[in-house]
């Protein structure tokens, strides 16, 4: 089902104008201005319903800390400010032990460091302290360099060595065990007494005993912050879900529409951003580059021919694996993958790979070298675009041929290589044709989903639910807490 392969519909709608994305952008708001909002009184600290969680993710090509405040008492999350750093200013080849899909070098100790900078830049930035902080989530898409999924741990233990170096104590970064481990001014809003964390995060349960994938938490997170952005958007984006989070390496979940708990029936892995990567990778004069090292003012205004674009989009993509995981696999586009826990578990894992673990990203980034020789620089982002749009629509096929999609699931995307430029419109114009249907109120796009989930994750470890806005559950329900503590109690 790649565009123009496979009986797929032809490559088309570069330049169509009807569709209207759901986009939920990142709106900053300071912390001093949150309380005005919310008509909160800064002096009185027991009135104060506001849940600070920092998400720190190191990503193959940025490493960022963002911190979210969750008013507790109707669930929404504001992002309070970001700090974004290139992943390669922690190179390290001394002492690594992991590198990035482009091949960086990192070391422990370099990771804490670029951890502890980030955070404490992002902290000072927002107008609060690291005390200030009442929950730290961690997170990484470096993963493509281990040959195990429990090797991934030495990653998460670096940054949580960079968080400790920043100021975090260790109890903030692990789910409280008793009421008296959330702090005062918050019990209140907890049900931890009645219910407690059994590993469902918005009412979908993980898949049980080993992991599937080796950035399986990514796309967990991607799929409770989807959930909560789309409140933003007013959509009812609870299961069944699609999720897709297009970072440099791809992380996703498909869910059914079980009660009181979702299952998880599909997972995504292998590359995503890193195609379009490769791309630009001889055409920026930067080492270890990215579409992010692109001088896009440059690119502006020029006229495209949709031939042209047609053309080279289809030669990236024969070069492009999307399929559903094989058997006996144990690597997908780099990342390590478990296909026997994946069948336990009646998980379908579907992934995406340039040849045979990246084999074929040095034959792509020659193509991007062609194409700015014979067409211009000016058709990059045009391609890329149309690639991307292109790579989603045949996950997305997949995952409905394998009888994974019911009748009303909801598709979610974030991730740079998923929601930037005219992606969006590509997209929608492409799963409208898909599903013989328009599309624009069934699919939702976020920025910052992973860090939205992460407030998310806070708050299910903490029992901290919206009884009368619930994120968790399936669409046209009301809240699950009463079936939650009926399955508690047995």
């Amino acid at each position: 089902m790649h565009c123009e392969r496979k009986g797929a519909q032809p490559i088309m709608g570069l330049f169509t104008k009807r569709h209207r994305p759901k986009l939920l952008e990142t709106e900053k708001i300071h912390y001093s201005e949150l309380h005005y909002r919310l008509r909160l009184s800064r002096g009185d600290l027991s009135l104060r319903p506001i849940f600070i969680v920092a998400s720190v993710e190191l990503g193959n090509s940025t490493t960022k800390a963002i911190l979210t405040a969750t008013n507790l008492k109707s669930g929404q999350t504001y992002i309070l400010d970001k700090a974004v750093k290139m992943t390669r200013e922690a190179i390290s080849p001394r002492e690594a032990f992991c590198h990035t899909i482009s091949m960086v070098d990192l070391s422990e100790d370099s990771i804490a460091e670029l951890v502890k900078a980030t955070l404490q830049e992002c902290t000072r930035s927002a107008g609060i302290t690291i005390t200030d902080m009442h929950f730290v989530v961690r997170s990484t898409g470096v993963t493509a360099c281990f040959y195990k999924i429990d090797e991934v741990a030495g990653v998460i233990k670096a940054l949580a060595k960079g968080c400790m170096l920043a100021g975090v104590p260790p109890r903030k970064m692990i789910s409280p065990m008793t009421i008296e481990n959330i702090p005062p001014d918050l019990r209140a809003f907890s049900r931890m007494e009645k219910t407690y964390f059994d590993g469902a995060v918005t009412g979908d349960l993980p898949p049980g005993g080993e992991s599937i994938v080796g950035n399986e938490m990514e796309g967990e997170l991607v799929t409770a912050g989807l959930k909560e952005a789309a409140k933003w958007l007013d959509v009812d984006y609870r299961s069944p879900v699609l999720s897709l989070d297009f970072g440099t390496t791809l992380a996703g979940r498909i869910t059914d529409g079980g009660l009181p708990y979702a299952r998880v029936i599909g997972s995504f892995c292998g590359l995503a951003g890193a195609i379009p990567d490769a791309v630009v990778s001889k055409v920026v004069n930067v080492n270890f580059p990215s579409v992010l090292d692109l001088a896009k003012a440059s690119l502006r205004g020029k006229r495209i021919r949709k031939e042209v674009v047609k053309g080279y989009v289809e030669e990236i993509l024969e070069l492009v694996r999307i399929e559903k995981v094989k058997n006996g696999s144990t690597r997908m586009g780099g990342i390590p993958v478990n296909v026997d826990a994946a069948a336990k578990n009646g998980v379908v894992l579907i992934g995406v790979d340039a040849g045979e673990n990246l084999s074929n990203l040095p034959k792509i980034a020659d193509i991007g070298v062609e194409l700015v020789k014979d067409e211009g620089e000016q058709y990059i982002i045009p391609v890329i675009d149309e690639l991307s749009a292109c790579v989603v629509e045949e996950l997305v096929g997949i995952a409905n041929e394998e009888g994974l999609l019911l009748h009303n699931t909801k598709i979610g995307i974030t991730g740079r290589a998923g929601i930037t430029g005219k992606k969006p419109e590509l997209l929608l114009e492409k799963l409208s044709t898909l599903f013989g249907r328009n599309m624009d109120k069934e699919v939702v796009f976020a920025d910052d989903a992973l860090a939205r989930g992460a407030a998310v994750l806070g708050k299910c470890m903490h029992q901290f639910g919206t009884v009368g806005n619930p994120i968790g559950g399936v669409q046209g329900r009301g809240c699950l807490y009463g079936q939650r503590v009926n399955v508690q109690k047995k």
